[in-house]
């Protein structure tokens, strides 16, 4: 299905019934991520899940997708299902996402879970490197994608799963160098949305990896858990949809049959 925003046709899935599910994923990713995860949570509840600006079945609509470009295009989606109360599970991206959307739609959030994802900007030294790659996108954009992809994974996980992270960078690729240098640029000019996360009076869950050099989860321990309803650290790296499947499943359910406590 699809529905229209600033011109730019978004596309989306809505399937089961109960309270609303709103599935985001990551960079360089789409809706197709949650497939594994989809049978089961649809036994529980309306799951909608929306390919991001640029990404997906979803195309560009501008050169630079901030974080609140991105939320605003999932609103639209939330608008044509009219949509009252929504819990926002956010991979990555998903989750910055995720946090533009609580600070523009609060009355709309009743729960929100950063899986492999932070309330915290890019520092300095990431801000650098996002630069260097829309500047490499240019140029040996395949390249570029399949090096980047990859070291998402730790060790253990790039052999257990090798032909899923094939399939997963192949997909990956299919993704506009427009679409990347967009995205990166908007993640690179987000907002630190640490007093929203820790103020916020919406159920808050985190789910993070132990081997995750992207997001570092025992400074996130130490940061954010005394404000997070679940807090969770599993293991594996930042893509924990891949190779943690059936433990990321376990923790998922645990996170919501919480959020109205």
């Amino acid at each position: 299905m699809t529905t229209t925003h600033k011109g730019v046709s978004i596309f989306y899935t809505d399937q089961g019934q109960g309270d609303a599910l709103v599935l985001l994923h990551g960079f360089l990713e789409s809706s197709a991520m949650w497939l594994p995860f989809i049978q089961e949570l649809v036994q529980t509840h309306r799951v909608i899940c929306i390919d991001l600006l640029g990404h997906g079945k979803t195309s560009c609509n501008g050169y630079i997708h901030t974080m609140e470009d991105m939320a605003r295009a999932v609103h639209s989606v939330i608008k044509e299902l009219l949509l009252d109360k929504i819990t926002i599970i956010g991979h990555s991206m998903g989750g910055y996402v995720g946090c533009a959307y609580a600070k523009a739609y609060r009355e709309k959030l009743e729960a929100l879970c950063l899986l492999n994802s932070t309330p915290l900007p890019d520092d300095e030294e990431r801000k650098l490197l996002r630069t260097r790659a829309n500047t490499m996108a240019k140029e040996s954009y395949h390249q570029l994608v399949r090096m980047s992809f990859t070291n998402l994974f730790d060790p253990e996980t790039r052999k257990k799963c090798k032909t899923t992270i094939d399939l997963a960078i192949k997909d990956a690729t299919q993704t506009p160098v427009q679409g990347y240098i967009a995205a990166n640029s908007g993640m690179r000019l987000r907002e630190n949305y640490s007093t929203l996360w820790q103020d916020g009076n919406f159920f808050k869950g985190m789910i993070l990896g132990a081997k995750d050099w992207i997001i570092d989860s025992n400074l996130h321990q130490s940061q954010f858990e005394n404000h997070t309803d679940y807090f969770k650290i599993i293991p594996g790296g930042h893509m924990s949809h891949i190779g943690q499947e059936a433990i990321l499943k376990h923790n998922l359910f645990k996170f919501l049959p919480r959020k109205h406590c």
